[in-house]
């Protein structure tokens, strides 16, 4: 499970899907550098992202899991991944970001068909990719957002650990005290607060 900007567990149509399948599953994040570096990138964005991350650590802590979060790019991480686990579905949203997302879920398509691995997005919110038309956009807009919620237990998971060693070596740089720090001046992260 790849967490972009999707990050709770309530009404979460990826984790809902893995939930269906009934798979092993490895929880992961990543504050890519790339991305970190954008113009339209603030430290009060990934503090939030942190905030957010450390609240839903708390819930999987009575089920001995995590979700692995990276300081680093995602096909590196996806890379190694790959060469200790035998990777078949990647599940994520899909991400409606700036040009440098965009590019970089393009070349993770790439990397995912050439590994073979089934890359199942689910969308987020109204905006719908590849639309060849404007027209009636506004009821597939209505339809998505009045659908019913996807909910799930996180009771049925079986979470996947990674080796702390292996975890430790692709982690990446620790993020910086603006980032894992609380400022009271801004909103805190987290599904409680929303």
């Amino acid at each position: 499970m790849w967490f972009k900007r999707d990050l709770r567990f309530t009404d979460h149509e990826p984790l809902f899907m893995a939930q269906q399948e009934n798979i092993p599953l490895l929880l992961v994040y990543f504050f890519e550098p790339s991305i970190m570096a954008c113009d339209d990138a603030d430290v009060c964005h990934w503090r939030f992202v942190y905030e957010s991350l450390k609240e839903m650590q708390s819930k999987l802590k009575s089920f001995a899991a995590q979700i692995y979060y990276f300081h680093n790019q995602v096909q590196t991480v996806f890379e190694h991944l790959c060469s200790l686990y035998d990777v078949q579905t990647v599940f994520s949203h899909q991400e409606i970001g700036n040009k440098v997302t965009f590019d970089r879920d393009i070349a993770m398509q790439f990397f995912f068909d050439d590994h073979k691995i089934l890359w199942k997005q689910s969308q987020l919110h109204g905006v719908i990719r590849k639309l060849r038309s404007k027209q009636d956009w506004d009821k597939l807009w209505e339809e998505t957002m009045r659908a019913i919620p996807k909910m799930i237990d996180l009771n049925t998971f079986k979470f996947e650990n990674l080796d702390a060693d292996f975890y430790q070596k692709l982690k990446g740089r620790v993020l910086s005290n603006e980032i894992t720090n609380r400022n009271k001046n801004f909103q805190q992260g987290g599904e409680y607060w929303a």
